[in-house]
Formats: C-alpha cells, sequence, structure tokens
C-alpha cells in the first residue's frame, strides 16, 4: 500500500498552520527559557517541516538554527521563509553533523515520525556536547496497547508513531540522558482537535481529506486506531550526561 505524507497536504497546514503541530510555539518558548538558550548556541531542529521553528527561533532569540527534514517539498518552502537558515535534507537515523557540534537538539512533534528511534536517539547524542539539551514534544498514547495497529499505518503523521511514555523516557536514559522535565501537555491537543472538527465537522473528515484519495488507507479507518490509542502530547526536556557506558 502506498504511503500519503498528510503533512505535505494543504488542509494539514490550514488548520495547524506553519508549524504543524499542537500549541503552535507554546512550548518552543518554555522549551527555549528552560534551557536558558542564547544567540551563540548552535541549535538543530529535528523534523524542521517549512521552517515554522527556524523562523520563530530567528524573530524571538536571534538565533540561527539549523533545519533537517526527508521533505523536499516542505523544505522548499522553508528555504523561501527563511533564506537565512541553514537546512539539509535527511533523516534522524543519519544525521550528516560531526560529534559534539549542536548545543541544543529540538523535536517537535518529529520523534514520532522516525525511521528508527533507537538510531535517532544514538545520533542525537552524538551530535550533541556534553550538558547539551534534547526538547521532544510529541503525541503519546494513554493505552499504548492499541498503539500496535498505527505502526504499519500507511498515513504518514506522527499519530502513526504513538509512543508509550513511560518507555520512551526510560530508552532516553539509557542513551545516556538526564531527565530534566516530563510534561503532560494533553489540553494543547484537545485545543486542535475542537478547532479540526469546528473547522471540517469530524476528525474522520479531516483525515480523509488530508491523505486524499490515493492508495493509502482512509482517514477514516486512520482514525478509528487513533480513537481507541487514546491519544496526548507531552513536552520532555533532556541533557546529556557526560558518561555513558
Amino acid at each position: 500500500m502506498k504511503s500519503c505524507n498528510a503533512y505535505e497536504s494543504r488542509c494539514m497546514s490550514d488548520v495547524m498552520g506553519r508549524t504543524l503541530r499542537p500549541g503552535e510555539f507554546k512550548l518552543t518558548k518554555k522549551a527555549v527559557e528552560f534551557c536558558h538558550v542564547a544567540s551563540e548556541h548552535r541549535i538543530l531542529d529535528l523534523g524542521c517541516g517549512m521552517g515554522a521553528t527556524i523562523g520563530f527561533l530567528y524573530e524571538n532569540y536571534k538565533i540561527k538554527a539549523v533545519g533537517i527534514d526527508p521533505s523536499e517539498k516542505l523544505l522548499g518552502m522553508a528555504r523561501e521563509v527563511c533564506p537565512f537558515a541553514d537546512f539539509v535534507a535527511g533523516t534522524g537515523d543519519f544525521l550528516p553533523f560531526p560529534d559534539e557540534s549542536f548545543d541544543f537538539v529540538m523535536a517537535e512533534c518529529t520523534l514520532s515520525l522516525m525511521n528508527d528511534i533507537g538510531k535517532t536517539l544514538n545520533e542525537v547524542r552524538r551530535i550533541l556536547k556534553t550538558g547539551g539539551f534534547f526538547v521532544v514534544t510529541d503525541v503519546y498514547a494513554k493505552n499504548p496497547d492499541a498503539a500496535i495497529d498505527l505502526k504499519n499505518s500507511s498515513i504518514v503523521s506522527c499519530m502513526r508513531g504513538l509512543h508509550d511514555l513511560e518507555k520512551l523516557e526510560e530508552r532516553i536514559k539509557d542513551m545516556g540522558f538526564d531527565i530534566l522535565m516530563t510534561e503532560d501537555c494533553s489540553d494543547l491537543l484537545k485545543e486542535l482537535m475542537v478547532k479540526i472538527i469546528f473547522q471540517f465537522g469530524s476528525m474522520d473528515v479531516f483525515w480523509n481529506k488530508a491523505v486524499g484519495s490515493g492508495d493509502c488507507e482512509t482517514g477514516t479507518l486512520f482514525q478509528q486506531k487513533i480513537r481507541l490509542c487514546k491519544p496526548g502530547y507531552f513536552l520532555l526536556i533532556g541533557r546529556k550526561e557526560q558518561y555513558h557506558g
């Protein structure tokens, strides 16, 4: 079955804006200020999409971040609106950057999209300096057992990779990170869902429009699987420890 990238759909950006995630920049701002990120720090936006976070960081903190994303279509949009920034085509499981070359890595609703989370976490740790911060905002399943059926979905969306939050925390700790904060932000996801339902009538209609009439599974079936998982949203901030044995 053909894969359909919902993030390249016009209706996705119409309802979510350029951030393509719940809460827009609320958690970005919270993380940047919690970690005391400054203009001299080197930042990577992992899964930068249309460059929304890159633009926000530059406009509000004078930070010129680097963006990486596998979608050439989204990168093209990002380069148009953020000509001052560097954008690279690539995926999280192979980051084309030197060891310890970043102070801060952000994965805003994108870790759930990675082909191999284990390899991605290894790569993030490799490119982060000792003491560097790793910020994750993403979706998780309050009923993680039901999330198994979503893994093989043909629809490319963060909902396909709903995390088991407890297991993710343990995995990040095992990779050599100290967890500084984990906060449930499910209210932001609920706000977005209310907005979607108000605009499209139902989540089923939204997902059907997002995936179009291609060969991937229907948005209705995708939404049925999501509903069983009872999705939530979270913010996690980790810091790379000096030693990892």
